[in-house]
């Protein structure tokens, strides 16, 4: 009877585990607009600095070669909005203090980032997240892991965890790093005029609604430009 037992079980875990293998690796969006709240779950959330939550809103081209990300302001952070044109070979950043619009610009020479996500996912199955159907990846680092969930219907993204694992035995117990959450996502290319130096300072990130121009950017030393801005760990970042 135990050995029966064991061979029922031992066939159900390959049945969950030939389920999971079975479904087809997600494929990344080459253009959308998003916004996105990222949560730093290692800082204090009574203590405003540094923030332990920053929300962004995104639009992305990769088909065109060109993105931008702009930060809401948050307590000791002004607001910014960053500008990669890899199609021109030239990036900006517009920030604001004090009602006060600056904009610094470098020269562009790499090629953008290729969306990717990785081939050794994981399917894990079918989760709620927000209360709407998603299929759960997971990439495993063994101490830490990235969980990604994407919505069934859609194929829109969700939610973004990467966590470290405390123990796996008897029980899986992890401790969640860094949360990626995407809200009111649109598939598509956005505007071309949204990559263009009067859009970005007139973002909705900003208090005041004064225009600049490329020619009123600033040129940063050496054209050392700006660091790269990860939306989505490392599957996304320009």
């Amino acid at each position: 009877m135990r050995a029966l037992v064991w061979v029922l079980c031992a066939a159900s875990a390959v049945a969950a585990a030939n389920q999971r293998t079975a479904k087809p690796l997600p494929k990344p969006h080459h253009q959308f607009s998003t916004r996105i709240e990222t949560t730093a779950h290692q800082l204090n959330a009574t203590n405003d600095y540094p923030p332990y939550k920053r929300y962004m809103t995104v639009y992305y081209d990769y088909s065109s070669r060109r993105a931008r990300i702009d930060y809401d302001p948050v307590p000791h952070m002004p607001p910014k909005s960053f500008v990669r044109r890899y199609d021109l070979g030239i990036e900006w950043m517009v920030t604001e203090i004090r009602s006060l619009k600056e904009c610094q610009k470098s020269k562009l020479r790499e090629a953008m980032p290729t969306p990717r996500f990785p081939r050794k996912f994981i399917y894990m199955g079918e989760v709620r997240v927000r209360g709407k159907r998603c299929d759960h990846w997971r990439e495993d680092h063994g101490e830490e892991t990235v969980e990604y969930f994407e919505a069934v219907e859609s194929g829109q993204p969700m939610r973004l965890t990467t966590e470290a694992v405390e123990e796996t035995s008897p029980v899986r117990t992890t401790t969640p790093l860094m949360t990626y959450d995407f809200y009111q996502f649109e598939a598509g290319a956005p505007p071309e005029e949204a990559f263009r130096v009067a859009a970005s300072s007139e973002s909705a990130v900003f208090a005041t609604s004064a225009k600049l121009a490329i020619g009123e950017c600033e040129r940063v030393a050496q054209d050392m430009g700006f660091p790269y801005i990860h939306f989505m760990h490392t599957y996304y970042y320009a």
